[in-house]
């Protein structure tokens, strides 16, 4: 199925040399086949906050990307086999729903297209199914370094578990591939912001804890890869927060002082996104969901974003403030958020103000967004309603009597501002909405918008904050 190809509004940043890959094919959705033994899979599943791990072989099936300029239905299948591939259940917070997510790691070294760690992404919290591959293909045209996105349908021993995103995992090869074109080089350090410590009480702010690099193993923070060479300790994050603690704006060489650093380009993009797609669960509002990677030719740490299902009006803030159009408004902005001290510095606040304009304008635009949002919609629909089915298939047979978190406990739980409590409650107890209605409808509910509603607002309301002609 053809899609509506997005502009690409912005150059890839300079850093980036990523390979070309088959692995994600626009207007495809391919199965993957995982066979193991039962049990094991059975037990993993079950212990859901465990690391079990299983070993598999994969069976990968999809129209032959070689033959693309054949008719679909002309198109010979390809199939790929592999050996000794090991699965094991990913992610966070859908590790209490019916569908689990799952992370993959290929042990041939060709890998599928080039790519040995791979996540298998539920997409049990977004009713459209679709914000990721809106969100990843919308990161990609902003020219930032990320993983892609497809839908596969994923089965355990024949057995189904629906409609999954398949994503790439910031591990080896990764690094390389993104940017050596895949070639061996000199690795630096990859750290990941978490969350918050259960004993500090201290989020991945990258607010500066002192010289003392134990100072900064609390969980908050992981070395997600190790550098090719050197320690792999947390020196490089620490120098930066210091670095954030100290500059001062009114600094002649403020630029060349953030830039011996940062790339700044990939901080001033990646802000901007969040704020024009609403990521609900990035740095602005929660203060987790990146990556710092640093870059040992450029000697600079690179932002990357990730994990972006709560986005595009899927939220725990407030909606009204995502919509204003005046980014100082966007919850968290305004709070303690030592990355987003860039604004201080003149050229980097007309830089940021320049691309919340041109990418409302040439990019989130509704003219630009809704025909590949309806594409979209017109491909995986069917998908939804077989996943929907093994879903209820799934509630109807679970047998762990879990009962849901009541009201008061939900209140009790709420995340510190700018979390919205209201909000934060719609969002864990949300009622059925249908996938006509999660794509098209309008006000569903306090913690989601639809996904076309949510480009109705947001680019409208930046340009008349800027006082700019749509």
């Amino acid at each position: 199925m053809n899609i509506a190809k997005l502009p690409n509004v912005l150059p890839p940043l300079p850093s980036i040399n990523r390979i070309q890959s088959d692995l994600h094919i626009a207007g495809q959705i391919p199965t993957l086949h995982f066979s193991g033994d039962q049990a094991e899979i059975d037990h993993m599943q079950a212990n859901i906050i465990g690391q079990d791990k299983v070993l598999t072989n994969m069976t990968y099936i999809t129209l032959h990307a070689t033959f693309r300029w054949l008719n679909i239905a002309d198109r010979p299948n390809d199939v790929r086999r592999m050996d000794g591939v090991v699965i094991h259940i990913g992610g966070r917070s859908s590790r209490r729903s019916t569908k689990l997510s799952y992370n993959i790691k290929i042990e041939d070294k060709q890998g599928l297209f080039g790519y040995r760690r791979l996540k298998l992404r539920s997409l049990f919290s977004d009713v459209s199914y679709m914000r990721e591959q809106i969100v990843y293909d919308l990161l990609q045209s902003s020219g930032v370094a990320t993983t892609g996105f497809s839908y596969v349908r994923v089965f355990f021993n024949n057995r189904p578990l629906g409609l999954y995103g398949l994503i790439e995992n910031y591990k080896n090869p990764w690094l390389k591939n993104e940017f050596a074109g895949g070639k061996k080089f000199d690795q630096g350090i990859l750290y990941q912001g978490i969350y918050f410590s259960d004993k500090t009480g201290i989020g991945a702010d990258l607010g500066y804890r002192g010289d003392n690099l134990t100072a900064y193993v609390d969980r908050t923070y992981k070395i997600k890869e190790p550098p090719k060479e050197g320690p792999s300790d947390f020196r490089k994050l620490m120098e930066f927060t210091r670095f954030l603690n100290t500059t001062v704006a009114e600094e002649p060489d403020a630029v060349e002082a953030w830039k011996g650093y940062v790339d700044i380009d990939s901080v001033i993009r990646n802000m901007v996104l969040e704020v024009l797609l609403g990521f609900a669960d990035g740095y602005i509002v929660s203060m987790r969901n990146f990556y710092l990677y640093y870059n040992t030719d450029a000697k600079q740490l690179i932002y990357l974003p990730s994990d972006v299902d709560a986005c595009i009006g899927t939220t725990i803030v407030k909606l009204a403030d995502m919509w204003s159009g005046d980014y100082q408004r966007y919850p968290g902005f305004s709070l303690n958020r030592p990355l987003l001290k860039f604004i201080k510095v003149s050229s980097f606040k007309a830089q940021f103000e320049h691309l919340l304009v041109k990418l409302s304008k040439e990019l989130i635009s509704p003219d630009i967004v809704n025909p590949y949002i309806d594409d979209l919609a017109n491909m995986i629909k069917e998908d939804v309603a077989w996943d929907m089915a093994i879903q209820i298939l799934n509630i109807e047979s679970r047998q762990d009597n879990q009962p849901e978190e009541t009201e008061t406990e939900t209140r009790l739980h709420v995340p510190p501002p700018p979390v919205d409590p209201a909000t934060y409650y719609s969002m864990k107890h949300r009622e059925y909405v249908s996938f006509e209605v999660a794509v098209n409808g309008s006000n569903i509910a306090l913690s989601v918008a639809g996904v076309k509603e949510w480009f109705r607002h947001q680019g409208p309301a930046t340009l008349a904050h800027f006082n700019i002609a749509q």
